[in-house]
């Protein structure tokens, strides 16, 4: 069942006072619109949920859009869903009227850019896409979805739009090139790439936290012109962490030193597991128990780990 029109007036998004209405609710999906004025908003930015996210009527991007003055669509999924309950149709038939002689930008991260590429086509939208990806998409061969239902049309056979879309993304994952490789450059040969390099999946934290997220956004959606990015490399935990993860079998020496500094800057569960495993399997057991204790100093814990590495530790004998 799908209800639509519903208004409630809100001030509860971070301070911000606006009002929203419910443009379709749906076992599967929840759109939400939120209007940041009185005045609707020359241009609409639609934008959509992670992976982890749930039936919420806010969500990525909503309060840093309103904030900035943009009328804001919010489309969330049935947690779990990968938006497969939504179809275009469904989708077009919720927020056409409020896209009626306004300027449309679709906008998401992860399975949200993998959205914003999927339901943009079909209302001829700019579209802005960080690291998409569909988990459940058969070539990846992702070992949590092996009967996972797809229900959307390839992304090259739906409703596509004419005009290119952003896609960014950090050029040394794996599954995130073969998104781009495979889905989204077949279905939209123009598109353009912006490549970061080990920024990780999540690409747009590595930007915001060099501070350049909000005026690389702002360029995008006013003026549809991407601003080169300046990322720092041996400053940032994220990219001193991925850069030693993508020489762990190439170079172990210079992995090993940026891991520690990846560690030292932000210490992670994830930059802890790979020196751990770097340690123990060099059997360098006095260098892995000053590990363990400084991560416990630090952060206050300790850190769970993998089963591989946890029987490491047990085989050598290590604690802190």
């Amino acid at each position: 069942m799908v209800v639509k029109a519903i208004t409630v007036a809100k001030e509860n998004i971070h301070g911000v006072s606006m009002q929203t209405e419910t443009l379709a609710s749906h076992d599967d999906y929840l759109i939400t619109l939120h209007r940041a004025g009185e005045t609707p908003s020359k241009k609409l930015v639609i934008t959509f949920g992670l992976l982890p996210s749930g039936k919420t009527p806010a969500g990525f991007g909503t309060s840093f859009l309103l904030k900035k003055g943009y009328d804001t669509i919010y489309v969330a999924q049935e947690r779990g869903t990968q938006y497969q309950g939504l179809s275009q149709a469904a989708f077009f038939e919720a927020v056409a009227d409020q896209c009626i002689d306004r300027d449309v930008v679709t906008y998401g991260s992860s399975l949200g850019g993998y959205a914003a590429l999927y339901y943009g086509g079909c209302l001829d939208a700019r579209i802005i896409a960080a690291a998409p990806m569909l988990p459940a998409w058969p070539p990846l061969e992702h070992p949590n979805f092996p009967d996972f239902r797809i229900a959307h049309e390839e992304l090259w056979d739906a409703s596509r739009s004419l005009k290119p879309p952003v896609a960014i993304y950090d050029m040394h994952l794996r599954f995130d090139c073969m998104m781009i490789d495979e889905m989204v450059l077949r279905a939209y040969p123009n598109a353009r790439l912006v490549k970061l390099e080990h920024t990780g999946h999540i690409v747009l934290k590595a930007i915001q936290r060099a501070g350049q997220l909000t005026p690389f956004l702002l360029r995008l959606i006013e003026d549809d012109e991407i601003i080169p990015l300046d990322l720092p490399t041996e400053d940032c935990a994220l990219w001193t962490f991925g850069r030693g993860k993508l020489l762990l079998k190439q170079d172990p020496e210079e992995a090993r030193r940026l891991l520690e500094r990846s560690f030292a800057l932000e210490p992670t569960r994830f930059a802890y597991e790979l020196l751990l495993n770097i340690l123990l399997r060099k059997n360098l057991l006095a260098e892995a128990r000053d590990l363990m204790k400084q991560s416990s100093e630090r952060t206050g814990q300790t850190f769970d780990v993998n089963k591989g590495i946890a029987r490491l530790i047990e085989e050598k004998g290590v604690s802190a």
